[in-house]
């Protein structure tokens, strides 16, 4: 499927930039435009004109490659549904590493700048408030009317998609729920439900998000759009229900998640195995997260998971949801349940049947292994007399793009993917040598990157912070590297290596800083 809006995946493959910020969305004619004027608006038109605001963001990201260079600045234009207290919603993409905000009235052009005051990048929304003074904030809203949630939307249901003309004008386009089911939005391995929906939207400049309505109310917001199919991909209410309701408190929390992989058991040679009965609905459990909430609960690799919270698991992993049919059973605790709330799972262990509980939690980015994503910040990196030491990540990975993972990057896609050796070594995070730059100090070390860095200077390393501190303790005025692959050992002339370092900050690498651990 097409991106509705030319997006590149925020886990793109294939961008030397790799996930850190979308692109600058570009548009295509999706049918011929009519040349007649547009008929004026009806009185339910400016009503729903009134519930939106124009988002202008300027963005930079970092280079995950060059961890000192930033890419190229860019714009966007969206959407945004006004929200009680001033409050402005928009998709997570829309504000990813964001230099500047700004929102604009349709009509007047009038603007004012804006802040993200909460942001979940799995779930891809935002949350906007005004950066300016009161007096100047009610000026700017005096005649906006915010925008109620509705969750009720289900198969079949007609909801109609939102954009505003040139000069303010209501663009209105009908599109039917065809289907609803579990899918990532912007963020590898984070599901979540969406809404597939069919009908013809004609694109327009300033609609990177898009809201999705129903009886005048917020029904979703517009993910992807295949224009060849004529499918859109919504993100529905309940997950911005969702969202807003955790915003509320003024502490987000998050989505909860269970921390498991399943394998769907309908080969009746595989249930076999597993002693499973032909009747007997359950997955098996092939991973379990280390410190999410299924390991806390005692769940573990191996167990057949039966049901959550009451609800009946089938062989597929799927659930009977009463609103929307079959639907996965990651839904129960990621669109249902918050951080904190209790869950019961029962699952069969070694033929036995089992009650286990426990309350469910969210495992943050940075508490992983590898990271699985990063925005609004550039990578973690350390820059010794031309060895570049920086934290294994999924961003980094997807810099290089399908066709050149081989090779070292090929093994440290392995590692991503199985972590658990390297966690079972007490590792916080996989520090690697990523890149050599020519100084004299790596003169023969030229081709080396890709190997995990095991040991500086006699200290193990954990993380990036003990390669500093390392580096400050040289052996009888060398550093000694140690590395899991050929050459196994590098030695560095400490006294040559700060001369390198003063050389690096000054010379043609336009390199800033030698560092970044923050």
């Amino acid at each position: 499927m097409k991106p509705f809006f030319f997006l590149i995946a925020l886990l793109a493959i294939g961008s030397a930039q790799a996930q850190t910020a979308p692109a600058t969305p570009k548009f295509l004619p999706l049918r011929p435009k009519d040349p007649a004027p547009q008929p004026a608006q009806s009185p339910q038109a400016v009503i729903q004109t009134s519930s939106l605001l124009k988002v202008n963001v300027t963005h930079q990201s970092h280079n995950l490659r060059i961890p000192w260079q930033k890419e190229g600045a860019g714009g966007r234009r969206g959407l945004g549904v006004v929200l009680e207290g001033n409050r402005i919603l928009v998709t997570g993409q829309m504000v990813s590493d964001a230099t500047y905000i700004e929102l604009e009235l349709p009509e007047s052009g009038q603007k004012i700048p804006a802040r993200v005051i909460a942001v979940d990048y799995e779930a891809n929304l935002a949350l906007l408030a005004p950066s300016t003074t009161p007096e100047r904030t009610a000026a700017f809203f005096t005649g906006l009317r915010p925008m109620e949630v509705d969750t009720s939307a289900r198969i079949g249901d007609t909801l109609v998609v939102w954009q505003t003309g040139r000069v303010g004008e209501l663009i209105v386009t009908p599109m039917r729920i065809s289907k609803v089911m579990n899918q990532g939005y912007v963020v590898e391995n984070a599901s979540f439900i969406v809404y597939e929906a069919q009908g013809i939207i004609r694109s327009e400049a300033n609609s990177f998000t898009l809201p999705v309505a129903k009886g005048g109310k917020l029904a979703a917001l517009l993910l992807r759009y295949d224009s060849k199919n004529q499918l859109a991909t919504l993100l529905p209410a309940p997950i911005i229900e969702h969202f807003l309701k955790d915003v509320a408190d003024g502490k987000y929390d998050g989505f909860p998640s269970l921390g498991i992989e399943f394998q769907i058991t309908l080969d009746d040679q595989f249930r076999e195995y597993l002693g499973m009965t032909p009747d007997q609905p359950g997955v098996y459990i092939s991973s379990v997260t280390k410190g999410a909430s299924a390991e806390q609960a005692g769940v573990k690799k191996g167990d057949i998971m039966l049901s959550i919270n009451g609800s009946e698991i089938d062989s597929r992993g799927d659930y009977q949801d009463p609103h929307y049919g079959p639907l996965s059973v990651s839904h129960i605790v990621r669109g249902k349940a918050f951080v904190g709330d209790e869950v019961e799972m029962k699952v069969m262990r070694e033929g036995k049947e089992i009650t286990l509980k426990g309350k469910l939690t969210r495992k943050q980015p940075e508490d992983y292994l590898v990271l699985p994503y990063q925005f609004d910040k550039g990578p973690r990196y350390i820059l010794n007399g031309g060895l570049l030491f920086q934290e294994l990540t999924r961003p980094y990975l997807n810099s290089f793009g399908n066709e050149q993972q081989g090779g070292p990057i090929l093994r440290l896609a392995r590692i991503a993917g199985s972590p658990e050796e390297y966690e079972k070594k007490g590792r916080k995070k996989v520090v690697f040598l990523s890149a050599v730059l020519p100084t004299t100090s790596t003169q023969g070390y030229e081709r080396l990157s890709g190997q995990i860095v095991d040991e500086v200077n006699g200290m193990a390393i954990t993380q990036l912070e003990d390669i500093a501190e390392a580096f400050k303790k040289p052996q009888d005025g060398i550093h000694i590297v140690r590395l899991d692959q050929y050459p196994f050992v590098i030695h560095l002339d400490a006294a040559k290596v700060e001369k390198d370092n003063l050389q690096l900050i000054n010379g043609m690498f336009r390199i800033s800083s030698l560092s970044r651990l923050d």
